[in-house]
Order: structure tokens, then sequence, then C-alpha cells
């Protein structure tokens, strides 16, 4: 079943209770003292709103952080790919994500609040922080692609 407006909420609400949480790659940990970057931010959101696949979403501890910028490579866009669909942007609402070539490859992602005005995502120096998906300058030329969980993943409502 896809996901409903409550459960699209309550991603929307665990996305925003990571707003502030400073970047550090390869961590998952909300708060001040935490860290956090954009893949493990999705995991972790996705998870804490109660979409947990059997494989628990297993991610690799020493990815590039900076794999774009050098080459392309499919290892980021494959990944959420194993979990989500890809849809139109026109289809995209609160609580799907959106995916970023930056460079040579699709490896920056946000969770949708409200496309394109409002995005949350973990980025280098800001940490997690909300922002237009398509004014930023980073965003303004980059190629998108748009995704929402397999509705097997979706779970029950709460």
């Amino acid at each position: 079943m896809p996901l409903s407006d409550v459960q699209r909420n309550n991603i929307v609400e665990v996305a925003k209770s990571w707003l502030g949480t400073p970047y550090r790659g390869w961590s998952a940990i909300k708060g001040s003292k935490g860290g956090v970057d954009c893949g493990q931010l999705l995991k972790a959101v996705y998870l804490e709103a109660g979409h947990r696949p059997g494989d628990g979403v297993p991610l690799p501890t020493d990815y590039s952080l900076q794999v774009c910028q050098h080459r392309e490579d499919p290892e980021y866009i494959n990944t959420v790919m194993r979990y989500m669909r890809e849809i139109s942007e026109t289809e995209a609402k609160p609580g799907d994500t959106v995916v970023y070539k930056l460079d040579h490859a699709f490896a920056h992602a946000g969770i949708i609040v409200g496309w394109p005005d409002y995005i949350i995502h973990a980025i280098g120096r800001h940490g997690v922080i909300g922002g237009h998906g398509t004014k930023e300058p980073r965003f303004q030329k980059c190629q998108r692609k748009f995704f929402t969980p397999f509705d097997e993943h979706c779970g029950e409502e709460k």
C-alpha cells in the first residue's frame, strides 16, 4: 500500500526533528552533539518513521563523501533504488525523496516537505537544513530524480 497522508506527515515530522544536527560523514546521531550525512539522514528518517525493510538498510562505512566530484558512480542512486521506486516530479509529495546529480554522480538527497519550496537535507558546513529544492545555487542546474518508498516498505499505519 502506498504512503498514506498520516505516514507522509510522520516522515516530514521526523525529518524536521533532525534540523540543526551537524554534518558528519558516515554517522547518524540526531542532535547538536551528533552528526549525519545526507545518505545516513535518509536511512535514519525512514527507519525512525517506521519504514523498515527486512535487511535494515545496511550502508557501508567507507563510502566516498566526495564521489560525485571525481567520477560517475552509481552506488548512491542504486542504494536508493533498492528501497524506493522512481516517480515523476509531478507525483512528488511530502515524505518522498529528491536525489540530485552533483557534478558526475547522483550523490545527494533530501526529504521533500513541499516540492520545490522546501526540502530537508544534510550538507557539509551547514548540517541538516531546510531550503528550496531548486533555487539554491548548488541545485539550480542539477539533474534530479524523485522516489517514494516501495509499497512493501510502507508498513501499517500507526
